[in-house]
């Protein structure tokens, strides 16, 4: 009798692995709706708590810019669920925290594990899906970003308002724990794994990476460096709970989660054309978000706007440097995870104090700067060849 197979189908792979990105999702975002709650149990200002936001960026950076060259080797499906055991046991210590040191240490941990998560499950997508549908594949996994939005911050913020920011940290620990079991029904990798580790040489050697991680860095120290103090300033602006931090979350994940209706475009039109413009439109974006701010109603509806911009520069850039070549891929994106991290630790960690001496609307303006400065290096310098490493038609 033949035994019926219960590893999910190729399609089901990549829901998989959104469920992973979205429990990543939900534990490295939900920080921001309760950042008051935490500032007054553990009697901590917002450059503690920044600093605390800045602690898991600075912990994903180190382990991916460590992890990012022996990616190709190691079996990567038994490295995310090691990582999955990780982020539950750092969420945990988050939860029992009774000092701001010891919410930074925790946010260090989940930040070490989720250093090999992302990368690892961006590269595994990039192995398993043909060259011509790749922005549609990465969309799907990059999606589970929205999930984290729409469906897990809410809820992080809805256990917080009835049980307490502590209770938050313990469900979403115990979410990543079931992660290793969804991780596991996953088939073993069938691609040959690499032989000897891929230099971080290699990899910046390959045309294209190194403007586009540039322009990692700003796309996402701008977003970082907003969306951590966003729900603290609304909340202050209306004398609000919880609720509106987590209904501004649910907007952006929404429209994040809209756009992955665009995905095809991506990949017809192709990253490298689409680079320059999504950064200078988000940096618009940054002009407008501290004005929405101002009534209730602005506030928690333009958010699906930004998530809408947001998510087709994510995917811009993710399909650009997955289509790096194979043997130069995961240490590729393993140094997308260290620059996207590096910038999450001075999002929290530096805008915490521009934050608290010149509020919301400077932070923003300065992330339209940024923004637009990639955006016309990209302009002028990017190769305009498909894809990072193969050479100009021009």
């Amino acid at each position: 009798m033949t035994a019926i197979s219960t590893a999910p189908s190729p399609q089901n792979h990549l829901t998989i692995l959104m469920c992973g990105i979205a429990a990543v999702g939900i534990q490295a975002l939900m920080l921001s709706p309760l950042l008051p709650d935490i500032a007054q149990a553990l009697a901590a200002g917002p450059v503690e708590i920044g600093i605390a936001s800045g602690a898991y960026g600075a912990g994903v950076a180190l382990a991916a810019l460590v992890a990012a060259p022996r990616l190709g080797q190691w079996p990567k499906r038994q490295a995310i669920q090691i990582a999955f055991a990780i982020i539950a046991a750092g969420l945990a210590l988050c939860a029992a925290a009774f000092d701001w040191r010891v919410l930074v240490a925790g946010q260090f941990v989940t930040g070490l594990a989720a250093g090999v998560i992302i990368p690892g499950t961006y590269a595994l997508t990039a192995d398993l899906t043909p060259d011509h549908m790749r922005s549609r594949a990465m969309g799907r996994v990059i999606f589970g970003w929205s999930v984290a939005m729409v469906a897990g911050i809410p809820f992080a913020a809805l256990i917080a308002d009835l049980v307490d920011w502590r209770g938050t940290f313990l469900a979403v620990a115990l979410i990543s724990a079931g992660m290793i079991f969804g991780i596991g029904l996953l088939p073993r990798a069938s691609s040959t794994a690499a032989s000897r580790p891929v230099a971080y040489g290699q990899a910046l050697a390959v045309k294209g990476i190194r403007l586009a991680l540039i322009a990692t860095f700003v796309f996402m120290i701008g977003f970082y460096q907003t969306y951590t103090f966003l729900g603290d300033h609304v909340r202050h602006l209306h004398h609000a709970g919880a609720w509106l931090g987590g209904l501004v979350a649910c907007s952006y994940g929404l429209g994040f989660g809209l756009a992955v209706f665009f995905d095809g475009f991506i990949d017809r039109v192709g990253p490298t054309r689409l680079m320059a413009l999504a950064l200078f439109i988000l940096g618009i974006n940054y002009i407008l978000l501290p004005i929405s701010t101002l009534t209730l109603w602005t506030a928690i509806t333009y958010p699906v706007i930004w998530g809408l911009a947001q998510h087709v520069g994510m995917n811009t850039l993710v399909s650009y440097i997955g289509a790096a070549p194979q043997a130069e891929r995961s240490t590729a994106m393993g140094l997308f995870s260290f620059i996207t991290y590096v910038a999450v630790g001075l999002g929290g960690g530096v805008y915490g104090s521009v934050y608290a001496t010149y509020g919301f609307f400077a932070t923003c303006l300065a992330a339209t700067a940024s923004l637009w400065i990639g955006a016309l290096l990209v302009l002028l310098f990017l190769p305009r060849s498909a894809s990072p490493g193969i050479s100009s038609s021009r």
